[in-house]
């Protein structure tokens, strides 16, 4: 009895990767990388068949693997603003929120300095131990 999933599994059995691929077989190839990427992705072929048809190194697939998603995420996990699409106006209030952000944390920083420095005076004074370097060549 003919049983159509059963030929197609086993055509996929003698399927070899370079059937599949169409680029030339060139490494550096970014093209050729995401092709043996995306196969390995849709279960078409294990890793295991692409190392040893191909011959590549499990440490290249693993690399392939990593710059292909950052490639595919890149465009939605983008932090920076596009500023080229604001108008001026909008540009201008962007950076005076980021001047007002950093004056802000410049003045938290300056607090803390100058709390630590208060503290090491007081440290010196009343318990007569050198905290702070003396200045010049011999300490």
């Amino acid at each position: 009895m003919y049983c159509p999933e059963i030929a197609l599994h086993n055509r996929c059995k003698i399927m070899k990767v370079r059937d599949l691929i169409t680029i030339r077989k060139n490494y550096k190839n970014r093209k050729f990388q995401s092709q043996v990427v995306e196969l390995c992705r849709s279960g078409i072929f294990s890793e295991r068949q692409l190392l040893d048809e191909l011959r590549i190194s499990r440490t290249s697939l693993s690399a392939w693997h990593r710059r292909y998603a950052r490639r595919r995420l890149r465009r939605w996990f983008s932090n920076k603003p596009d500023l080229s699409m604001r108008s001026e106006s909008e540009q201008l209030k962007v950076l005076r929120q980021q001047l007002a952000a950093a004056e802000k944390e410049n003045q938290k920083l300056r607090l803390k300095n100058e709390g630590l420095e208060i503290m090491i005076d007081i440290a010196e004074n009343q318990l007569n131990v050198p905290i702070r370097k003396k200045p010049g060549p011999k300490q």
